[in-house]
């Protein structure tokens, strides 16, 4: 009898080890299973943060470009706004020379008037000082058409800088709404 209590309670010490140990494998098996799929939920967020990175990438490589490309825009109207205002100051200097030769040819003309006064003395004379003041009106008037000419070139001029500047206003306007768009992913993330 105390050989079957013995192996009675042996029994119910090996059954009692059996479940313990049967529910323990039943725990570890429940906490592989949670392991995996927490495991598995974080590889998806970790995925979805990594695309959502490379595409936000992409779109700032897209706009450091776009921008980049408008500032060479920009650069280059800048150097022909250059060009033409060194084209204006050469014409500027035409016109300085020609209204100083214009001058001078009024003052020659004043020279030549002089004479009239003596008239009566020298009808010969006359003549001669009659034909240089031909001369210095003709030439007068070449003068004029040249500054005119200049003056043409210089409207010309002034009409292609406005050109640049309506350029320059939207390339400006371009880069305004560039750099709004560059922003904007910033606006989606949750800092204060």
């Amino acid at each position: 009898m105390e050989k079957d209590e013995g192996l009675e309670s042996v029994k119910s010490i090996v059954k009692v080890f059996g479940d313990s140990m049967t529910e323990f494998n039943n725990a570890m098996i429940l906490r592989d299973e949670f392991a995996v799929r927490i495991g598995k939920r974080t590889t998806q967020i970790i995925r979805f943060s990594l695309i959502g990175l490379s595409v936000l990438g992409l779109a700032m490589f897209f706009l450091i470009f776009t921008l980049l490309f408008r500032m060479e825009q920009i650069t280059n109207g800048m150097d022909n706004m250059g060009n033409y205002m060194q084209h204006m100051d050469n014409n500027f200097a035409l016109v300085n020379e020609k209204m100083a030769y214009m001058n001078e040819l009024m003052l020659n003309m004043s020279n030549n008037t002089s004479v009239m006064e003596d008239m009566n003395m020298s009808i010969g004379d006359m003549s001669i000082n009659m034909q240089e003041m031909n001369t210095s009106m003709k030439e007068m008037n070449q003068n004029i058409s040249e500054m005119q000419t200049s003056i043409s070139i210089m409207s010309y001029d002034m009409g292609n800088m406005s050109y640049q500047f309506t350029n320059l206003n939207g390339s400006v306007g371009s880069m305004g709404y560039n750099v709004n768009r560059m922003a904007t992913p910033m606006k989606l993330m949750p800092f204060p």
